[in-house]
C-alpha cells in the first residue's frame, strides 16, 4: 500500500473521524450507491422493454412482410416464393392471408383480423407463446382449428375446445350473404401486447381463411425471416428492387414505427434524468471531502512539515474520493443487481398492459452496463475530489499546524 493509500484509509476509518464526519461519510457513499442503482436499474428496464417488443413483434410477423398494394390479393404462386428465398439475407419466407372478420361466440361479437397460415411455410414464433391448448391451425377431425389471445379468448369468454363463428365480411351491406366457418379453438397464445396482437389477431390455417373470405388459392403476402436482422432495412430495398410491383415490402420496425419511438424516446430521457442522481452525489464528495480538510488541517500542517510533498497530500484525498466512489459504485450496482435479479425470478412489479404493452416490468441484466455505470459513478467522484485535494496541498503548513 502506497503512502498516500495508507493515510487515506486511515483518515476515512471510523474511529478517527467525528460523528458529523461520519455521517457525511456514510451520506457521500449512499448518494454514490443511490446514483449507480438507479441508472442501472433504468437501463437494465429500458434494454428490458426493447428487447421484449422486438422479441414480440419480430416472432409475430416476422423480420419483413411482403404486401401487396391496397391490401389486395394475388395467387398463390410457388415462383414468387423462389425469388424470395434468392434474395440476399433472406433467410425463409411463407404465404398469409391477412383480412378483417367477425367473431361470434354466442352472444357475443367482435371484430379481429384473421391470418391464415400454411403449415408447411409457418414463420410465425407465436407457438411459443401458447399458455392454453396447443398451436394447431390445420383441422383436426373435419373441424376448422383457430388459435387465438388470451385478451380476446377472456372478452368473449371462451376455452380450449370452444367454438365460434367467423364471418369473412367484404361487404357491410350484405353481412348476412357473408362467408361463415365455424372454428374450433385449438391454442391460446398471449404475447402481452393486448392492444396490438392479443386482442386482435386470430390465426388459423391458410386453406381456412381463404374460405372464410371466398378468396381460394389467393394470399396477400409473404412473411420474410432476415438471416441479419441489422441489415432488414437494406433487404426490404432488395426486395422491392428485384419483386417488384405489386408487392410493397416493408419491416416490421416500419409497421411498428411508433412503437420503437416510443422505446427510443424513453431511452435518451430517462437515462438523463436519473443520472442526475450521480450528479448530485458528486457535490455531496466534494461537501465531505472539503470538511475533510477543514478537520484535519491540523494533521495536514504536520504531513507537510514532516517532508511530505504537496502531491502526496494531493493524491490522499483523491484517493478519499476513489475509496467514497469504489464502495458507493459496489453498493450500487449490488443493490441494482438484487433488485433486477428478484424482479426477473419473481415478476413483483406489474404493469398496466394497456399502457405499456406487456404485463410485467422486462428486465435484461447487462454486464456492460453494469461495469459501465459503476465506472462511471467510480470516475465522477474521483474528479469530484480534485477541488478539496487541490485546497488541501495549497495550505500552509505552519498556518495549519496552528489552526484550531
Amino acid at each position: 500500500m502506497s503512502f498516500a493509500s495508507f493515510i487515506a484509509s486511515r483518515y476515512l476509518r471510523k474511529r478517527n473521524l467525528s460523528r458529523f464526519l461520519s455521517f457525511m461519510t456514510a451520506v457521500a457513499v449512499g448518494s454514490v450507491a443511490v446514483g449507480t442503482a438507479a441508472l442501472i436499474i433504468a437501463f437494465t428496464i429500458l434494454d428490458g422493454f426493447e428487447r421484449e417488443l422486438r422479441s414480440n413483434l419480430i416472432g409475430f410477423s416476422a423480420h419483413i412482410q411482403v404486401g401487396v398494394f391496397r391490401n389486395d390479393v394475388v395467387e398463390n404462386d410457388p415462383a414468387t416464393l423462389r425469388e424470395l428465398r434468392g434474395v440476399r439475407n433472406v433467410s425463409d419466407t411463407g404465404p398469409f392471408l391477412e383480412r378483417e372478420a367477425i367473431v361470434i361466440a354466442g352472444d357475443n361479437v367482435e371484430g379481429v383480423r384473421v391470418k391464415g397460415l400454411d403449415s408447411t411455410q409457418d414463420l410465425s414464433r407465436i407457438r411459443s407463446k401458447i399458455i392454453a391448448g396447443s398451436y394447431v391451425l390445420n383441422p383436426v377431425d373435419g373441424r376448422h382449428s383457430i388459435v387465438i389471445g388470451k385478451r380476446l379468448a377472456d372478452k368473449l369468454n371462451l376455452a380450449v375446445g370452444d367454438r365460434m363463428l367467423l364471418l369473412g365480411v367484404t361487404d357491410f351491406t350484405d353481412v348476412y350473404n357473408a362467408p361463415k366457418v365455424q372454428c374450433t379453438i385449438r391454442g391460446i397464445y398471449e404475447t402481452g401486447l393486448a392492444e396490438y396482437l392479443d386482442d386482435v389477431y386470430v390465426f388459423t390455417a391458410l386453406g381456412t381463411a381463404q374460405r372464410v373470405f371466398g378468396l381460394p388459392g389467393r394470399i396477400n403476402g409473404y412473411d420474410v425471416l432476415c438471416s441479419d436482422v441489422s441489415k432488414v432495412e437494406q433487404t426490404v430495398d432488395r426486395i422491392q428492387a428485384e419483386i417488384g410491383y405489386p408487392f410493397d415490402p416493408r419491416s416490421v420496425f416500419s409497421i411498428y414505427h411508433h412503437l420503437f419511438v416510443w422505446i427510443d424516446l424513453q431511452q435518451e430521457l430517462i437515462p438523463i434524468v436519473v443520472g442526475s442522481l450521480i450528479v448530485i452525489s458528486v457535490f455531496n464528495v466534494i461537501a465531505t471531502l472539503l470538511l475533510f480538510v477543514i478537520e484535519k488541517t491540523q494533521y495536514i500542517g504536520i504531513l507537510l512539515a514532516m517532508g511530505a510533498s504537496r502531491r502526496h497530500v494531493r493524491r490522499i484525498f483523491l484517493m478519499q474520493g476513489l475509496f467514497i466512489g469504489t464502495a458507493g459504485a459496489l453498493i450500487g450496482a449490488a443493490i441494482a443487481f438484487a433488485f433486477s435479479f428478484a424482479q426477473q425470478e419473481l415478476q413483483f412489479f406489474s404493469l398496466p398492459q394497456d399502457v405499456y404493452f406487456m404485463t410485467t416490468v422486462p428486465i435484461h441484466m447487462s454486464a456492460a452496463v453494469f461495469a459501465g455505470v459503476a465506472m462511471a459513478g467510480v470516475l465522477l467522484a474521483l474528479l469530484s475530489s480534485l477541488v478539496p485535494a487541490a485546497l488541501a496541498a495549497r495550505l500552509d503548513p505552519i498556518r495549519s499546524i496552528r489552526f484550531h
